[in-house]
């Protein structure tokens, strides 16, 4: 397939060098994911462990009240069973007052003992949630400066990203409009190469298969856009004969200009 415009199949692998920074630097802010995961894995484990003692302690905390309020609902109790016991009129009755004034009191006792118990569990879970948070906040620390030092390199390729993306778009738009959208079917045919240099021996610089010699003579003297038959890759002239085609950035911007 070929098309007449000259300078057209290089202004396309200029293009395409662009796009190919562009991704590089992309795949290069996906790579610090996992590098800022493995640097603040330690902290995140001991924050994991924060939380899981900071919900036992909420937990035992809740319960100690639940615990406290039933003691108390226990005592107002034995108080009115007390203050009845001295106005019942018979033996029948006051034993019947003793024996439900003894159950509460066992309970009671009951009650007290467990929020004793509980004070002590809750005094070594309120520890330990201290000794973790003194551990994680250290591990944050120590982690920082490199975790910094990441971010700081993401960002970095984050603005390369954005400045590409910019000189992109003022460079495709002298393109014609034609030959862009076949360059852009091609990308976004999930191709990683579009435009690729013949070889000195006439072959597709992407597929290396062999071009005709006709249609070899038409990309070295008149430069038109020619596709691969094989790979269907843009062709343009040998990376020897055609230094826009190196992939050097300031020569693109000299063609560009030109």
């Amino acid at each position: 397939m070929t098309s007449e415009n000259g300078p057209i199949s290089t202004r396309l692998l200029e293009l395409q060098v662009i796009d190919q920074d562009i991704r590089k630097n992309r795949e290069r802010i996906d790579s610090f994911v996992p590098l800022l995961e493995e640097v603040e894995a330690p902290a995140e484990r001991l924050a994991k462990d924060v939380e899981v003692t900071a919900t036992k302690v909420r937990e035992l905390r809740l319960e100690e009240r639940r615990l406290r309020l039933a003691a108390e609902e226990k005592r107002v109790r034995v108080q009115r069973l007390e203050e009845r016991l001295n106005l019942v009129r018979t033996v029948r009755e006051e034993a019947a007052v003793q024996a439900e004034l003894g159950l509460i009191r066992r309970a009671l006792d009951q009650e007290e003992q467990e929020v004793v118990s509980l004070l002590d569990q809750l005094s070594r879970f309120e520890e330990r949630l201290s000794d973790q948070r003194e551990a994680m906040e250290e591990a944050r620390a120590e982690v920082e400066p490199r975790r910094d030092e990441l971010l700081g390199e993401q960002e970095v390729a984050r603005s390369d990203v954005a400045t590409l993306e910019l000189r992109r778009v003022d460079f495709a738009s002298a393109v014609d409009p034609r030959y862009l959208r076949v360059y852009e079917k091609l990308i976004q045919g999930g191709r990683r190469v579009a435009v690729a240099p013949m070889t000195e021996d006439g072959a597709c610089g992407s597929c290396f298969s062999l071009i005709p010699l006709q249609v070899q003579n038409e990309i070295r003297e008149t430069a038109p856009l020619v596709r691969c038959e094989a790979c269907g890759v843009i062709v343009t002239a040998p990376a020897a004969e055609d230094q826009a085609g190196s992939g050097n950035g300031d020569t693109a911007d000299a063609s560009f200009d030109s």
